[in-house]
């Protein structure tokens, strides 16, 4: 830690954090950090132990081994767990209720006392204003609704860092586009977010640090920022049939105008950061026909892929 980071900088630090059911490890020697205002993606597949890292960090599990801390305190001090609240595996609504009843039901749970002023203020910041949904009763709801909904049950507690497992989960293009925004704009008024997903694209759009999970490990921190700085390049290259792309690889290769390339049906894929002028001057000096090219970036999922390979060697 440098001179100028204090702990409370660190919303999250875990110490090879553990959790062992019988005999099998769920997630085993986690060391993870989240920095006060990061979206933070939790990327990983089904199964890779994104939500018992979610449970323990809430208080819903405890470590078989390690431990963490929240804004510099150690785990579960009651005044650093206030600061701290999340959706674990499902969002709890009453359907029969309005928007506003539900909120006004978790205050009560919470012991919390909030005005309608500040109750329509908060489903304003999850893009659920009242000239929105009017009296509508939950079970109306898109699900997409319906998630933010659950968001806006969370953040009536005034939260410093929420923690979402598989907000995503279902959502349809718009509702994903819903999300990120709401997520985007809570975050603008100082919530930090840890959100856990297996579908990669879309924390590559609202995230500013990733970190990698499968089979339990934390295989990789990145920002996403450092992640497009050094990605490598693809491009590629579709032709009318498979026969026109195989020429047209092995013209390549004798030609020498691109490194390493992958043949698959109609398509050619160039890996590196090729010159898209000079393979389309190539291919023009060749009188090569191609139905479409086009230049693709690293994603968070070919990050993760390359990750997962090398653990597996």
């Amino acid at each position: 830690m440098s001179e100028n980071q204090t702990n409370e900088e660190f919303v999250l630090k875990t110490v090879n954090l553990s959790k062992k059911y019988k005999d099998t490890y769920a997630v085993r020697g986690v060391n993870m950090t989240i920095r006060k205002g990061d979206i933070y993606g939790f990327v990983g597949e089904n199964g890779a132990g994104k939500t018992t890292v979610i449970r323990l960090i809430t208080g819903l599990a405890a470590p078989t081994e390690g431990t963490f801390q929240l804004f510099g305190k150690e785990r579960f001090e009651a005044s650093q767990m206030k600061r701290v609240a999340g959706i674990v595996e499902n969002v709890s609504l009453n359907r029969s209720m309005t928007a506003v009843e539900n909120l006004k039901y978790q205050c009560y749970i919470c012991g919390i006392t909030k005005t309608k002023e500040e109750l329509e203020s908060v489903l304003a910041d999850v893009g659920l204003p009242l000239s929105h949904i009017g009296n509508k009763t939950v079970k109306n709801f898109s699900l997409g609704m319906r998630q933010r909904l659950g968001i806006a049950s969370v953040i009536i507690q005034d939260p410093e860092f929420v923690l979402l497992d598989e907000p995503m989960n279902g959502l349809d293009p718009q509702g994903f586009v819903d999300m990120r925004n709401t997520i985007v704009r809570l975050n603008k008024k100082g919530i930090t977010f840890l959100i856990s997903s297996h579908i990669l694209s879309e924390l590559d759009k609202v995230c500013n640090r990733i970190g990698l999970i499968s089979k339990g490990v934390l295989l990789d921190e990145v920002s996403v920022e450092t992640l497009h700085s050094k990605s490598s390049a693809k491009t590629l290259i579709g032709f009318d049939s498979p026969a026109e792309a195989a020429a047209a690889q092995q013209k390549f290769y004798a030609n020498g105008s691109v490194g390493s390339s992958v043949l698959e049906g109609c398509n050619v894929t160039v890996y590196g950061n090729a010159d898209i002028n000079e393979i389309m001057a190539f291919l023009v000096s060749e009188n090569i026909r191609i139905s479409s090219i086009n230049l693709k970036e690293k994603t968070v999922e070919d990050y993760y892929v390359e990750k997962v390979r090398g653990q597996n060697g």
